[in-house]
């Protein structure tokens, strides 16, 4: 008796174990037949015995009923579409770890592909009809399946920023750099949003510091550092960049123009317009050097009347037309640069009303009528 006790018991194990591996047969056999929410009602009693919850098969199975249900175009499962895409993503990875090298590991991996590009011709197609949210609902859950990969948070930081989602378009774009994924075009991006969007400039010169590791050779990344550094008066460090950045591009006007700036922001005046002139050498079109320098000159007169009008009549009597004379060194050493930069922006309301006052000032008033004509034809401000 106590052997066919055994006996009975043993056939009951098996029978167990049978009744349950029926399951997941039934679970497949149901999806092959369309009948998703049968075979999810079976295939979730068979990852759930204690039975058959340890097989790889089973894994596999789930994975392939729920992707069936994520990608399946009937109605009556679009609720439940986004959490069954997820389980299926959970069961092809626990089936792959559970077979590790094994049938079910290269299997769950054809899977992950297959629905990892799928999701990236949808957000393809998302994006090529301008939705971009669409694009980068895509293009993150493409990333689900394979977070090691660059592609899917490539797609979905660009398709973000078209869609002026700037939050994820960053939130991408980071993961890529800490995926040692180092791209010029990318770098730009983030600096340009933490910039421009989150008015965020030191995390903006953070960023190049990285980037200008990965490139030291980019130009584009060397000037935008030194913006920053200026922008965040950071002007020592600034000024070192620039000279360091003329060394290697010498013809460069726009680093000339940089340092002219950071001179002024020093108060090394003569450093300034030694600069801006460099950099009127290097390119005489310039306007902003032009006007710059125009400005300079211009401010110094200013100055100087200032002090002649502070002052008093006994003083002014004596010394008042020396001091007016110097005035008018500085006028006459601003004219040619604002001529120059009203050639090269003739509609330039400032630099015409500048250029109006310094030919009073010098008491040419037939161009400075002429002048004052140009700028009533330009209509109200």
């Amino acid at each position: 008796m106590k052997k066919l006790v055994s006996l009975v018991i043993f056939c009951l194990m098996f029978g167990g174990l049978t009744a349950q591996n029926s399951a997941v047969n039934k679970a497949a056999q149901f999806r092959e037949d369309g009948e998703l929410m049968k075979a999810k009602e079976q295939i979730d009693l068979a990852t759930a015995h204690e039975k058959t919850m340890d097989k790889p098969k089973t894994w596999y199975t789930k994975g392939e009923v729920y992707e069936a249900i994520a990608f399946s175009d009937d109605a009556a499962y679009a609720d439940m579409q986004e959490e069954a895409f997820n389980e299926a993503v959970a069961a092809f990875t626990k089936a792959k770890t559970m077979d590790e090298g094994g049938s079910y590991d290269g299997l769950s991996a054809v899977k992950i592909d297959n629905m990892w590009g799928t999701m990236i011709n949808n957000g393809a197609d998302a994006y090529n009809q301008e939705d971009f949210e669409k694009a980068v609902y895509y293009f993150e859950k493409s990333a689900t399946l394979k977070p090691e990969d660059t592609t899917a948070y490539y797609y979905a930081g660009i398709a973000a920023q078209q869609g002026e989602n700037y939050d994820a378009a960053l939130e991408n774009y980071y993961k890529l750099i800490d995926l040692d994924y180092h791209n010029e075009d990318i770098y730009s991006s983030v600096i340009y949003l933490e910039r421009s969007q989150n008015n965020d400039n030191d995390k903006a010169l953070e960023v190049i510091e990285q980037a200008r590791e990965q490139f030291p050779d980019n130009q584009a990344l060397m000037k935008e550092e030194i913006n920053l550094l200026i922008i965040t008066e950071q002007t020592d460090k600034a000024k070192a960049t620039l000279e360091r950045a003329i060394e290697a591009e010498p013809d460069n006007a726009n680093l000339y123009y940089n340092l002219a700036y950071i001179s002024e922001q020093t108060g090394d005046d003569e450093e300034a317009v030694a600069n801006y002139k460099k950099a009127l050498e290097a390119d005489p079109e310039y306007f902003d050097a032009t006007f710059n320098l125009a400005v300079n000159h211009y401010n110094k007169a200013a100055e100087i009347l200032k002090e002649a009008n502070e002052m008093d009549l006994r003083t002014y009597q004596k010394e008042g037309k020396a001091i007016e004379e110097k005035a008018k060194v500085e006028f006459t050493n601003a004219l040619p640069y604002l001529e120059k930069a009203h050639e090269i922006k003739p509609d330039d309301r400032v630099v015409m009303e500048t250029m109006q006052t310094v030919y009073v000032q010098l008491q040419m008033n037939d161009k400075a009528e002429a002048v004052n004509a140009k700028i009533e034809a330009l209509g109200p401000e």
